[in-house]
């Protein structure tokens, strides 16, 4: 399977295939719109058109058709533009901004219309401008690009100087940049379709031809046939229902029992349930042993649609397009309910569908109307069933393999992260890779979260304790156990609410959130400080951050003198005017101002100047090597030295051993932090630990 998947991942990857893709997801909307809208219309109940006609009138449908014709009726002309335009965006001459793309989609559009202007003079037939015509617009999509492509080289190796070296204007130059290989591309093709014209072959009756290919006969091995050439053409992202099955007769008279004629409505019927490939029975196999992920979560989204057999959602969102685990049951549980549907209309036990009806028709009334029998609803359940017991294994497998594979993606997403912190370049959000995908689809939960009042984000605590163990406050820090990812990272919380930004948010929620919970702890009689990180960004551009901390002072009746606002040296913060304001008033409420990491940031001593701190934190990195390197412990020294003569508080940070608690108290330092006394606890374990340790203002009343 590992093999397989590889092989699978590298053919996905390759460029034609890439941008066929890409090009096809552009198409998508305009596909789901045109469905939607021809499910409304075409709904074979007559109280709903009866009930539809008396609210809107007669003419409601007007709207719905021009809807319809400006979708699905120039499906060809659409998928024409969005792959041309996905193919130009891949061209060098297009990204380095010598081409513009509207340019290349022009000229394919030229092109298409050249090749299937008739001798009648139609420009572009009905037939081929709807879903007919899309396979007829990939190929010329692709060639005509390229062509272009082609010229523009040439142009570029002839360097046609002698056509433009005697303009002096720019703009007159770019032009005959742009004119030279869509002149050329388009006179190419103008030329061979008279080439064609005169041997006797219409240029727009080719692509007729190549439906009719795919048209089957009366077996149940050519109807095989159909089924495998358009699930596989899916997999390849191109609309396998709209190149193939649009082909396929209609056959709407009645036929003698035993007789199984493989028309149009047979299909639709009995074996694409759901849409190509099933995939209603995909569907209900996510409900059913999926677990709650993105692909449960999209299946439920995919329910309304899929009952009118709009099944695109699943497949480009899923995505089925080039994935191992669904290639086989999308492929070959179309054929089992052939071959069921087959056997059973065969032998008698249901009716041949006979009777047309629109694709769009809910599954269950389809097998009713079209073969005029309960029977042919019945026979859709069973496929139904069917389909579902096919596609549970291969969920299972793949639900497997999308979890190691969201994991590779989130370590990615964290390294990229760790690089972007050490070059100061934001760039995850707007990346077109899965990397991308995975900061904007957190940067979306964590602000559903905040709208909903349902953040998966929580705090925990770490206490600060004195010589003998006993509480002297805590540090509020920032934690996400995510059902999929597992830990998250504080930096990749912080970094992804930067890019996206919903850091003041963020920083508003944590601030609400950690001083509601030290309420509690003081509610209790714990009346332990409690401090907040303040993010660089939020002090810079928050401009209620005042307003925002007299509002949480008063919506939760606490005392100021127990909060604290604790800033990171190691991040640059310009000591601004306004800043120093925000800060002063802060300070004036009574709330205490600490320095993160204090030590080996970029202006230690400013701080204390500048923004009225009254606590450091020395950096962990100090603390580390205290016990081994004597020119950190004269540094550390000194600190607590600076911090006795300026009224200073100092608490050491990252202390993981006896050691490092020994040395410090002898150094004078009488506060501490870190894994060696305890790690960061949700609440209850907080307030079991300073049940269980005291505090110090309980050990002063002792006495």
């Amino acid at each position: 399977m590992h093999t397989f998947d590889t092989l699978i991942s590298k053919l996905a990857n390759q460029q034609m295939i890439r941008i066929l893709r890409r090009g096809l997801l552009y198409l998508m909307p305009f596909v789901l719109i045109g469905s939607f809208v021809l499910a409304l219309l075409n709904l074979p109940i007559p109280a709903y058109q009866s009930f539809m006609s008396y609210i809107f009138g007669e003419g409601w449908w007007e709207i719905g058709l021009l809807i319809y014709g400006g979708t699905l009726q120039i499906m060809a002309i659409i998928t024409l533009i969005t792959v041309s335009h996905a193919i130009a965006c891949e061209k060098e001459f297009v990204k380095s901004g010598e081409v513009s793309t509207a340019v290349l989609q022009a000229v394919a559009l030229i092109v298409f219309i050249i090749w299937m202007k008739n001798s009648d003079g139609t420009v572009i037939s009905t037939e081929y401008a709807g879903s007919s015509g899309m396979f007829g617009a990939i190929i010329i999509s692709f060639l005509a690009c390229n062509l272009y492509c082609f010229f523009f080289k040439l142009r570029d190796r002839i360097r046609s100087k002698n056509l433009i070296s005697y303009y002096s204007s720019s703009l007159t130059r770019e032009a005959f940049r742009t004119v030279t290989p869509a002149l050329l591309t388009v006179l190419t093709v103008c030329i061979v379709k008279v080439i064609l014209d005169f041997i006797g072959l219409n240029s727009s009756q080719m692509l007729h031809t190549i439906n009719e290919i795919w048209v089957p006969g009366q077996s149940f091995f050519s109807a095989v046939i159909v089924i495998l050439i358009t699930q596989i053409l899916w997999l390849f992202g191109v609309h396998g229902g709209n190149v193939i099955m649009d082909a396929m007769p209609t056959v709407v008279s009645p036929v003698p029992m035993g007789e199984v004629i493989f028309n149009k409505e047979f299909f639709d019927t009995y074996v694409y349930l759901g849409g190509a490939g099933a995939t209603f029975g995909l569907l209900i196999a996510l409900l059913l042993v999926g677990k709650n992920s993105s692909e449960t979560r999209l299946a439920k989204i995919s329910i309304l649609p899929g009952i009118f057999n709009i099944n695109e959602i699943m497949i480009f969102g899923l995505p089925i397009i080039f994935n191992p685990y669904f290639f086989a049951p999308f492929v070959l549980a179309p054929v089992f309910l052939c071959l069921t549907a087959w056997i059973s209309v065969s032998v008698g036990l249901v009716p041949p569908a006979t009777q047309a009806v629109t694709w769009t028709t809910p599954i269950f009334l389809s097998g009713y109307l079209s073969t005029g029998s309960f029977a042919g609803a019945v026979m859709q359940a069973f496929n139904l069933a069917l389909a579902v017991l096919i596609y549970i294994p291969f969920v299972r497998l793949q639900e497997k393999h999308q979890q190691c594979a969201r994991m590779e993606v989130f370590k990615g997403l964290a390294n990229e992260i760790q690089y972007i912190q050490e070059r100061q370049n934001k760039t995850i959000l707007n990346r077109h890779d899965e990397t991308g995908s995975l900061a904007r689809a957190l940067a979306a939960e964590i602000r559903e979260g905040f709208k909903s009042q349902e953040q998966t984000l929580h705090m925990e605590y770490q206490p600060k304790v004195n010589y003998k163990g006993q509480v002297v406050g805590a540090e509020a820090l920032l934690r996400w156990n995510h059902p999929i990812y597992g830990y998250v990272s504080p930096i990749v919380i912080l970094s992804i609410c930067d890019e996206a930004d919903l850091t003041n948010e963020l920083g508003q929620w944590i601030m609400n959130r950690s001083f509601g919970d030290m309420k509690r702890w003081h509610e209790k009689g714990f009346k332990v400080p409690l401090s907040v990180n303040l993010s660089p960004r939020q002090l810079k551009e928050d401009g209620s951050l005042v307003r925002s901390v007299q509002e949480c002072i008063n919506r939760l009746g606490i005392e100021p003198q127990y909060m604290e606002l604790e800033l990171t040296e190691n991040a640059t913060i310009d000591a601004t005017d306004a800043i120093c304001n925000k800060l002063g008033q802060i300070t004036a409420m009574g709330l205490n101002l600490s320095i993160d990491d204090f030590g080996m940031g970029h202006s230690s001593l400013l701080y204390i100047c500048d923004f009225y701190a009254n606590i450091i934190k020395i950096d962990a990195s100090l603390v580390g090597l205290i016990t081994r390197d004597e020119q950190r412990r004269h540094i550390v020294k000194s600190i607590l030295s600076l911090c006795g003569q300026l009224n200073v508080k100092a608490v050491a940070e990252g202390v993981e051993t006896k050691e490092q608690v020994e040395l410090l108290h002898e150094l004078g330092c009488e506060c501490y932090q870190g894994f060696y006394f305890s790690r960061s606890l949700n609440h209850d374990s907080f307030m079991e630990y300073v049940s269980q340790h005291g505090t110090a203002k309980e050990e002063k009343q002792k006495n």
